[in-house]
């Protein structure tokens, strides 16, 4: 079985959670996908900093096993987030590769110096096309996640896949969401009383912010997938949109975790190798 972005909702929402301790049953797992990755160490967090801890059957796949040995995914997880060990945190340095999972800490200018990190490995790894507009889109993923998650640590997935050749990119958090930070404006106020999905579907609007100062920048992150042939997944509570090839489409995720989170595919025509 595989965990993707379709099928992650489904497996958090079969998980039976119980105090002090919850199964997670990771037994069948063959590949976990970026977003599956991301989105189940936000689900572990957000329950860990409600006092639940889980008892987990990891995979059976000597790959998929490896896979999050090599991620410390369990060491960086699974423990309460007011009380990170910052030891376990896995922070991009120079020998951050196109396969990594990485945490990211709320502080000034984060979003411009993970985008130019991912800009880096890029041109590092040779896909050298639009390797600034890729940075500047990761930039404005983390800067919605500073200025409006109300977290202090998310977390961001690169993945690449050679025989596809396209990349993934997935970023993370279990904050408020998006329809309670556009609440926050008077403006938007009705939107707490509306789906998941139209608050979203708000944000991606010209001019819309929580606060006057500045935008979401998820319209910004539209108009480039929309220029890249690429696809944009958003979950954000219970629902979801999916942008590909200019066309918006709204479905419901199986589970309702808090805050948002994103995942970006860039297609093959955008990455050469």
């Amino acid at each position: 079985m595989n965990l993707s972005f379709y099928s992650i909702g489904r497996f958090c929402s079969q998980i039976h959670l119980t105090k002090p301790q919850a199964e997670m049953d990771l037994s069948q797992i063959t590949f976990f996908s970026s977003f599956a990755l991301v989105y189940l160490g936000m689900y572990l967090r957000h329950h860990n900093s409600l006092g639940c801890r889980f008892v987990v059957r990891p995979p059976e796949a000597q790959a998929a096993r490896e896979y999050l040995a090599r991620q410390r995914f369990w060491e960086r997880f699974n423990f309460q987030e007011d009380a990170v060990r910052r030891e376990n945190l896995h922070r991009f340095t120079t020998s951050t590769s196109l396969n990594d999972i990485i945490d990211i800490e709320s502080g000034h200018h984060l979003g411009d110096d993970v985008g130019d990190q991912v800009r880096n490995i890029l041109i590092s790894n040779g896909l050298y096309r639009s390797p600034s507009q890729v940075g500047l889109m990761v930039g404005e993923l983390v800067d919605n996640f500073v200025q409006h998650s109300r977290r202090n640590l998310g977390a961001l997935a690169l993945q690449y896949y050679p025989r596809l050749g396209a990349l993934k990119i997935a970023v993370a958090d279990c904050g408020i969401g998006i329809r309670a930070s556009l609440a926050e404006n008077p403006k938007y106020r009705s939107l707490q009383n509306e789906p998941h999905h139209k608050a979203a579907l708000k944000a991606l609007q010209e001019g819309v912010s929580s606060k006057s100062q500045g935008g979401i920048g998820f319209l910004d992150v539209r108009n480039a997938i929309d220029e890249m042939e690429g696809q944009m997944l958003l979950s954000t509570g219970d629902e979801y949109i999916s942008i590909r090839k200019r066309q918006v489409a709204v479905g419901q995720m199986r589970y309702e975790l808090p805050g948002v989170q994103i995942e970006l595919f860039l297609p093959q025509g955008q990455l050469i190798k």
